[in-house]
């Protein structure tokens, strides 16, 4: 910019704002995670029509009426979608190294849980079985990272 004679350079300023926060989960998904932690078991639970919800959200995604009984589904699955993660972005993926989320309808579920296998993730395919591989005793937290991956089951 041009004063008179002068010239005045833009000034600039670089600048990270963080807004750290704590959110309650809630009655259902609280209990969703406490049971992760705590009982080393996946709930879900049934809405109108049947289906079973995992994770619950306490309503039908179908209708809004409200979830009902709470149901335990497997922990082993199949994979549903499937998304490659090559060359993770730090600060945006969970892991430094390449992995895949997935989208697995867990044994007794009706919709998807979304996840990632790290272990063999290049062969993780739309149709492969899978298991949750759980963190040990003591050291989950009510977290869904209680379920350290998803791991491929061999072929049948």
């Amino acid at each position: 910019m041009r004063l008179g004679d002068m010239v005045i350079e833009p000034m600039t300023q670089r600048q990270v704002m963080e807004f750290p926060y704590k959110h309650s989960t809630g009655p259902i998904v609280g209990r969703f995670l406490a049971a992760l932690k705590e009982q080393r078991q996946i709930w879900g639970q049934r809405v109108s029509g049947g289906a079973v919800i995992v994770p619950p959200q306490g309503y039908s995604e179908w209708d809004g009426s409200a979830g009902t009984e709470w149901v335990p589904v497997e922990d082993q699955g199949v994979v549903v979608a499937v998304a490659k993660v090559w060359q993770p972005v730090e600060r945006l993926h969970p892991f430094p190294e390449p992995f895949a989320y997935v989208l697995v309808r867990l044994e007794g579920a009706d919709t998807a849980l979304l996840h990632v296998v790290k272990t063999d993730f290049d062969h993780v395919r739309i149709g492969s079985r899978v298991r949750a591989e759980w963190l040990p005793d003591g050291e989950r937290r009510g977290s869904i990272w209680d379920i350290r991956e998803f791991r491929l089951l061999p072929a049948a």
